[in-house]
């Protein structure tokens, strides 16, 4: 029985006492294996999830909980009542090759749902007339309007300001944001155009001009999306998204922008990433944070100094193979964009990342904001996340690693100092490294490209590049962040294979000797099966055999690349041996593979003596292992 102390409540005594019951009985049931290696689990920010939250979570996370929605620290949301009377805005993005093209899709959706316009990158280029072009028949006094305008305003602002005047518009009924993002540019390029102070003074005329022409558009933009494209953490993405804002803040504050002012004109957006839970926390963290930021600044706490915060689906995580289980990706990184109370959002079409979407695909991402809106009622309670012990606690864990972060970069100078250190992107490239790490051993996976490929479906045409936006030669050079997919590596091999099947009439081809009955050799014959079709090699050999010397001259009759032998580790040290050295003997030039992981570095020793040249298991780094097996048939 637990004791109480003095200080314990009996209803938290009655709740400790039973916590450690349930601890006991899942020991037991455990048998020896560690809770901690079996039940907790380990997120990319070091956060150790637990089996179980309850109450005594909520001890030592402060007031902020406690608060309700609309009031400052604006953890659980920046209005009173949530959604409940202005929704998130339909923020889709649109691809078009032409201006008149952008503005067909554009007039469509918002016909069909989207209730704000999004212009392209690439309408940073356009002229007066491309930008006509692209909004005709758009009420630009009645509809937001989102603009990346670069680094530099002028690019996309003048133009626009004087379309909305030759339209006999007031500028001062646009909504929406025209920003300058200085740093997302940066990152992504490695370089500016123009020295970083001259690039402040232009952004600082700009927030001055636009506020007294333009008065309710959003002006500044933080980008985070490059760290996430990168593959950073959650709490990377938010500390380094917290030090773009203080960078800002602090270079206009120098140019007579008071941080109040600069404060209410900055858009932030984000990249919704894979795991569900921490990208709830993900935004509930972050005006948690940034709220103590501007009180760092002397910015009063009110919703009018609060940041737009915008979102959009991932592409970190997004395949060319198997795309439509793309469509379920984004629909639940949607939603926990909306249980943490976005702003604006964009959900990618499954087929985005080829650079081709089509009326189906915008229509299906469409969709999702009216199911989570009025299908599923998430308009109706301001954060309805809120009170979970389990989002509570992830959201205070999360926000103390992405302060200590943001500090971090504070105290190494701010983040431009920090940036021509090259301490982010080291910090990011660890974390993508480590994800890189699990995806090939399919520690983490991805369903159709390194777990359940589909070797029949037609994947998605790749994009001639998944880099994003211009890039110009130019001043203060830092190491530029290199947009990765996670799923890249896998869909290159498989790539690999489908030019050898052309090349050779058949696919890279792996025969599995099954031995003995099937409860006998079923699990590794599956395992086998489904490990080599991540390289894109197709299973032979459906009969069963009972003799090893059989087994090996089928697999040499198959004409296969790769024999694989499967059956359980009692059967092996009597069959192995057989298998291997007829099977070398009659076809030399064939892979020789053992299903499972041997005992020890003595039975391992032995089998490679009998002629097995790999051994593949659970444990087993698949990208490298089908990579080296491909390059070895020279189809990689």
């Amino acid at each position: 029985m637990v004791m109480s102390t003095a200080t314990e409540s009996p209803a938290d005594a009655a709740l400790s006492e039973s916590l450690a019951r349930w601890r006991k009985t899942v020991e037991a049931e455990l048998k020896g294996v560690p809770f901690e290696k079996k039940l907790v689990t380990r997120t990319p920010e070091g956060i150790a999830l637990q089996p179980l939250y309850t109450r005594a979570d909520l001890s030592g996370l402060g007031t902020a909980p406690a608060t309700v929605p609309g009031q400052a620290p604006f953890l659980r949301g920046v209005r009173a009542d949530g959604y409940k009377h202005k929704s998130w805005e339909v923020a889709q993005e649109i691809t078009a090759a032409t201006p008149a093209e952008f503005n067909r899709r554009l007039l469509a959706d918002l016909m069909l749902g989207q209730d704000s316009v999004v212009l392209p990158s690439v309408a940073s280029c356009w002229r007066k007339e491309d930008l006509a072009a692209a909004l005709n028949e758009v009420a630009l006094d009645a509809i937001p309007l989102h603009v990346a305008a670069g680094v530099r305003a002028g690019y996309v602002a003048e133009p626009l300001l004087e379309l909305v005047k030759s339209r006999g518009l007031d500028p001062a009924k646009l909504t929406g944001s025209v920003t300058v993002d200085l740093f997302a540019g940066w990152l992504r390029c490695g370089s500016l155009i123009a020295p970083l102070d001259e690039l402040f003074d232009d952004l600082a005329s700009w927030v001055k001009k636009a506020d007294a022409t333009a008065p309710a558009l959003r002006t500044i933009g933080v980008d985070a999306t490059p760290w996430a494209d990168a593959g950073a953490s959650a709490d990377q993405e938010l500390a380094f998204a917290l030090a773009t804002g203080a960078a800002l803040l602090k270079a206009l504050a120098a140019r007579g922008v008071e941080p109040a002012k600069a404060a209410a004109k900055i858009r932030f957006s984000f990249a919704i990433g894979p795991q569900f839970f921490t990208e709830i926390a993900k935004f509930r963290a972050f005006r948690l944070l940034w709220s103590r930021v501007l009180a760092g600044f002397g910015v009063p706490l009110v919703p009018a100094n609060m940041p737009a915060v915008n979102a959009r689906t991932g592409r970190w995580n997004k395949t060319l193979h198997d795309a439509h289980v793309n469509m379920l990706r984004v629909t639940t990184e949607a939603l926990s964009a909306v249980l943490g109370g976005v702003d604006s959002l964009h959900v990618a079409p499954f087929n985005e990342l080829s650079g081709a979407t089509d009326d189906f695909s915008r229509r299906i991402a469409r969709n999702v904001h009216t199911l989570l809106a009025e299908e599923f009622g998430f308009t109706e309670t301001a954060d309805p996340a809120g009170g979970s012990w389990y989002v509570e606690k992830l959201t205070d864990e999360l926000a103390r690693q992405s302060w200590k972060r943001f500090q971090e970069v504070e105290a190494n100078g701010g983040l431009p100092a920090a940036l021509r250190a090259g301490l982010p992107q080291r910090l990011v490239n660890k974390v993508a490294a480590d994800k890189a790490a699990a995806l090939d051993s399919r520690r983490a996976g991805l369903i159709g490209t390194n777990l359940f490929p589909n070797l029949n479906e037609t994947p998605l045409a790749a994009p001639a590049s998944d880099n994003h936006g211009r890039c110009f030669t130019g001043c203060d050079a830092i190491a530029a962040l290199v947009p990765v997919r996670a799923a890249q590596p896998f869909e290159q091999l498989r790539a690999a294979a489908k030019s050898f099947e052309k090349q050779n009439g058949k696919a890279p081809t792996v025969f599995l000797a099954k031995m003995g009955p099937v409860k006998q050799h079923k699990p590794r014959a599956d395992f086998s099966a489904g490990f080599f079709s991540v390289g894109g090699f197709k299973a032979a050999g459906k009969e069963t055999f009972t003799d090893a010397v059989a087994a090996a001259k089928a697999a040499a009759a198959s004409g296969a690349q790769v024999a694989v032998l499967c059956s359980t580790d009692d059967t092996y040290p009597e069959i192995a041996p057989v298998f291997a050295k007829e099977l070398r003997a009659v076809a030399p030039a064939v892979t020789i593979i053992l299903a499972g992981m041997p005992a020890d570095e003595t039975l391992a020793a032995t089998y490679k003596a009998a002629g097995f040249d790999d051994f593949i298991h659970v444990k087993s780094n698949v990208r490298a292992t089908l990579a080296n097996l491909l390059k070895k048939i020279g189809a990689l």
